[in-house]
């Protein structure tokens, strides 16, 4: 309380310091002349008649500028940007004034916008945030999943440090489609030690939207969307480039990410982008985390040929990673699960090192995509063809002849095909539609010696979609659509004849059954679905700057093969896995309400989104018991249906107590709630409360300083599924209780971080930046991380970033 007293105090030494005569404000956005889009850093001069400076600021991420304590009088404002003509406008202050200005592209520069990435962009009235490049450049030495937490209502499900899949409103995984380049991520997502296959440093800006509302992308998207977006080939004759690089001191490595771009003048451009990570083990503030390290190899390359009514785009990215896992969370049944528990620290600890064992994972994904578009008197035509090529090892600790081969080896294929038309204003409505087939087909390899818990399957998808909006009156969207999807699924699955029966499949699907084996039945389930999803949205205007956003999502969720098929023991889960040939779609009913708003002069920007999900058919992996094999005994999770509702809210606010400080905060607190069992659903996010405090100074070197507070509150809403094992302690078996359910207590932590710019030429630059993690070394577990029962969490952490712009 101590703190938060200090920090309040310096805050209003602060504000009252700030008052002076001159108390008039300036502020407004800067836009694009034609695509209407914001204008990140564009710098707002504001001189005298005699051309002398008397006031500067840039445009935030947001494209929004605030210029405080300005005096009655008459100015010129001057508004520049590098690739923009720079314009100058006479001004009149006797009042606060509210001012938006647009700039033009240089002549070569026009074309820019005209990219095949300009479909990528959300419906008129989704709840969506965005991530900048100069944001995801401060999570370069991270991942995708660490960086979206910086959005209320967003959170990470990790496996240990490194492996880390976003959660959106409480949902992650299958229910949160990813879009890499506009190309559905498909990558064994239905794991929850499965982290999405994509380097963060390929990125120049993520959307988040928060609902279903995006039907071009997917009817699925029960948890919202994720739209990763690599920058927009340049057509101007220039060759540009940046080379980052960050040294860590928690798991003593480091990260380097680089890219250079030509462009040609005439419409062709090529960018090529590579990212190489390497950590040894991380160390929790009073040990070593034995065999956590980390090794990354990506690379990208991009080539287009734009023209104002035609272009062509190809992309080739490739993602390849060797994850160790916490070799302490190695458990080979029950007794070691409950030793571990009643243990405050890790079983085994061993000395630091660079190298990777087992257990690890180890991940290959390629990506490859062929856009095109035509633009016509009727608007655009766009066919998007993707390929991916996904193989995911597992490695556990396994000895003789098995040693050194995974426990799982799954090859995926997915191929993509999208026709989508935008068209132009016809009687006021604006829209697109389109059609998709995706193909996939998911190959488990037999030399593991191990039953494959997903089998081989073929799956196809067909979907078609259309949305439109239309402006009832200046300040008012209205938009609406529908999406419908048919997907069969074809596998080959081998059932244990016990398993069969005691499942009751013998009596349900006796036709399934192709071939006896002896101790096995191969199967051949052939399962049909049938999703429709819509949305009806609405978007009022209130003034210059306040924006209400109301939302309902329909959407439908066919079960994953995981779902339906997991069949045994899952390694890397230490649990008897049992999907279900009977799971129907989940159907997803979400009302969303956003109050998006500049006040008191864009002195504070405020975001408030409240959120109410209703999901029929829920499909909730639970234990339900203990079974008893050669190896030991393993919990038993089965995949079963239920009711569940989710709802909650998001706060984001920042508040500018002048041109140099700012302070921000961002809350989130959700519930999700098992209606028909009237339980608390599992794995839900406790409440967060992130306050930063900001110092930047753009005439000093762009110099910056922040501090940030992340609270994490301790989950009390969580369904209790502990139960009773039998150990074995000195040849007397003693029932004892497994606590998999109880959260970990609350916790608070700080980060700092500073940097500045160092010009080396007049366009080149050298940003220097530090950042300590978790400054007070705080010991600490979190209720997301399946590795809670372990250890604790990652101690303090020192990066140095060095970025070159060329």
């Amino acid at each position: 309380m101590s703190k938060i007293f200090i920090l309040l105090s310096l805050t209003i030494v602060i504000v009252i310091q700030a008052q002076n005569v001159c108390n008039y404000s300036l502020s407004g956005k800067i836009k694009d002349i034609h695509s209407g889009e914001t204008i990140e850093n564009a710098e707002v001069l504001v001189c005298n008649t005699m051309g002398q400076k008397i006031y500067s600021t840039f445009t935030n991420e947001k494209g929004e500028y605030l210029i405080s304590n300005v005096c009655a009088e008459t100015y010129n404002v001057i508004i520049s940007h590098l690739g923009y003509v720079s314009k100058t406008f006479p001004l009149s202050i006797n009042k606060n004034i509210i001012k938006n200005y647009s700039l033009e592209h240089h002549e070569k520069e026009i074309q820019e916008v005209i990219t095949i990435s300009k479909s990528q962009k959300n419906t008129k009235t989704s709840i969506e945030n965005k991530i900048s490049k100069s944001q995801i450049n401060s999570y370069s030495d991270t991942n995708l999943g660490t960086a979206l937490t910086s959005i209320a209502g967003v959170n990470s499900l990790s496996t240990g440090n490194n492996i880390v899949k976003p959660v959106i409103h409480g949902l992650h995984s299958s229910r949160v489609p990813i879009l890499n380049d506009g190309i559905r991520q498909e990558d064994q997502q239905w794991g929850i030690e499965h982290a999405p296959d994509i380097d963060v440093n390929l990125a120049n800006s993520i959307y988040i939207i928060k609902s279903a509302g995006a039907l071009q992308y997917a009817g699925d998207a029960i948890g919202g969307i994720i739209l990763v977006e690599p920058k927009k080939l340049t057509r101007q004759d220039t060759l540009l480039g940046n080379i980052l690089t960050s040294n860590i001191s928690n798991g003593k490595g480091g990260n380097m990410s680089a890219n250079i771009e030509k462009g040609f003048g005439n419409g062709l451009a090529f960018r090529l982008q590579g990212t190489y990570k390497k950590l040894g083990d991380l160390s929790a503030p009073n040990y070593n985390l034995s065999n956590t390290g980390i090794s990354e190899n990506d690379f990208s390359v991009q080539a287009a040929y734009n023209k104002d009514s035609f272009g062509m785009e190809i992309f080739y990215s490739y993602y390849g990673t060797d994850t160790g896992i916490l070799k302490s969370a190695h458990i080979g049944n029950l007794e070691n699960l409950v030793n571990a528990i009643n243990s405050k620290q890790p079983l085994i600890i061993e000395d630091f090192t660079m190298d990777i064992d087992t257990p690890k994972q180890k991940i290959q994904h390629n990506l490859a995509k062929i856009n095109t578009f035509y633009n016509f008197n009727l608007g655009k035509l766009s066919f998007t063809y993707g390929y991916q090529f996904n193989n995911r090892k597992e490695y556990d600790v396994r000895r003789s002849e098995f040693k050194g081969k995974p426990s799982l080896n799954l090859d995926l294929t997915t191929q993509d095909f999208h026709l989508d038309f935008d068209h132009k204003n016809i009687f006021g409505f604006k829209g697109k539609m389109g059609v998709s087939y995706i193909f996939q087909k998911n190959i488990p390899n037999v030399d593991t010696g191990i039953s494959p818990i997903i089998p081989y399957y073929e799956k196809n998808n067909v979907g078609t979609y259309w949305i439109e909006n239309y402006s009832l009156t200046p300040n008012l969207i209205l938009e609406t659509g529908f999406r419908y999807d048919y997907q069969k699924i074809d596998a080959l699955k081998f059932f244990k004849k016990t398993r069969w029966q005691d499942l009751g499949y013998d009596k349900k699907y006796p036709n399934l059954v192709l071939k006896d084996t002896g101790l096995s039945y191969l199967t051949n389930p052939v399962l049909e679905f049938y999703g429709f999803a819509a949305t009806l949205g609405a978007n009022y205007k209130i003034g210059a700057s306040n924006d209400i956003i109301v939302n309902y999502s329909l959407s439908s969720r066919t079960p994953n093969p995981s779902e339906l098929f997991s069949d045994g023991l899952h390694h890397s889960a230490a649990a008897i896995e049992l999907g279900d040939l009977d799971l129907k779609n989940e159907k997803s009913n979400k009302i969303m309400a956003t109050f998006r708003g500049n006040l008191l002069n864009y002195r504070i920007n405020l975001e408030i989104t409240t959120h109410y999900n209703y999901i029929k058919d829920y499909i909730n992996q639970i234990p339900t018991g203990v079974e008893y094999s050669i190896r030991g005994a393993f919990p038993v999770w089965k995949y079963m249906q239920t009711h569940a509702e989710i709802y909650g809210i998001d706060v984001m606010a920042d508040f500018t107590i002048n041109p140099n400080i700012k302070i921000a905060t961002n809350f989130s607190y959700l519930r999700g709630n098992d209606k028909k069992n009237d339980i608390a659903l599992i794995n839900m996010p406790p409440a967060k409360w992130v306050n930063s405090l900001l110092y930047e100074n753009k005439k000093w070197m762009n110099f910056f300083t922040k501090l940030s507070s992340i609270s994490v509150f301790r989950q009390n809403h969580y369904p209790d599924y502990n139960f009773t094992v039998n150990i074995v302690n000195n040849g007397i078996i003693t029932p004892t209780l497994l606590d998999i359910s109880t959260p970990p207590a609350a916790y608070q932590i700080f980060d700092f971080n500073t940097g500045f710019s160092l010009p080396i030429t007049y366009h080149n630059k050298l940003n220097i930046s530090f950042t300590i993690r978790n400054i007070f070394d705080t010991s600490y577990r979190d209720y997301l991380n399946r590795l809670r029962f372990y250890s604790d969490e990652v101690g303090r952490n020192l990066i140095l970033n060095l970025q070159y712009n060329f």
